[in-house]
């Protein structure tokens, strides 16, 4: 799924129905940068699959199936981040030098972008994943909170005049994210990163 505009936005995956809502990839997104996985890889996979199939069962009677259901779900994921990006994403691999945003720490900040520039309140309405990802980006360089604040986070200083620079830092620092997920920590994986990663943890659990 790449095409929002031709491709119905999709309710079962690999053939289950899941709560395609941007939740469950939020919850994923804001507990993996965390370390959730790192610490529980199975207790980690078993929680995201209950919050995103509508029946999770057939996925939690052997370990083989707790992976191709976690392993379907990461590819929901993606297929959110490339429908959102019009199925370009070179040069994504690669981790930031700043991380731009955090879904947990700017949470109000989304909130209030999505209301003031779509009258959607995304703390009552669902809102599909792909169509969520779409909606975000299109509000970045929009003259709303969240999107000065990605710029404060994110903007080259070395040619700023000082006044402007000043400013730069001081908001840079008043709307740091914790230190943990400064530098790229918490850059998006290609499916196959994470899957390697998650194996290798699960296997050695």
């Amino acid at each position: 799924m790449s095409d929002l505009l031709l491709d119905e936005l999709p309710t079962r995956w690999h053939g289950h129905e899941i709560v395609p809502d941007f939740r469950p990839m939020v919850w994923l997104v804001n507990s993996y940068v965390r370390g959730s996985v790192n610490t529980d890889p199975v207790g980690f996979a078993q929680s995201a699959i209950w919050r995103f199939y509508k029946d999770p069962h057939c996925f939690l009677t052997d370990d083989q199936m707790l992976f191709d259901g976690y392993q379907y779900l990461l590819e929901f994921y993606q297929a959110g981040e490339k429908a959102a990006s019009g199925g370009d994403t070179s040069g994504e691999s690669e981790a930031p030098a700043t991380l731009p945003f955090d879904y947990q720490c700017d949470a109000p900040y989304i909130v209030a972008a999505f209301q003031r520039l779509y009258g959607i309140d995304l703390t009552t309405e669902h809102v599909h994943w792909f169509r969520f990802r779409a909606l975000l980006r299109g509000v970045i360089g929009e003259d709303c909170m969240f999107s000065r604040i990605i710029d404060w986070r994110t903007a080259d200083l070395s040619d700023m005049n000082p006044e402007k620079r000043r400013i730069y830092e001081e908001q840079r620092e008043r709307f740091a994210l914790p230190a943990e997920l400064r530098g790229g920590a918490a850059r998006a994986q290609t499916v196959e990163e994470h899957n390697a990663s998650f194996i290798a943890r699960f296997r050695g659990r």
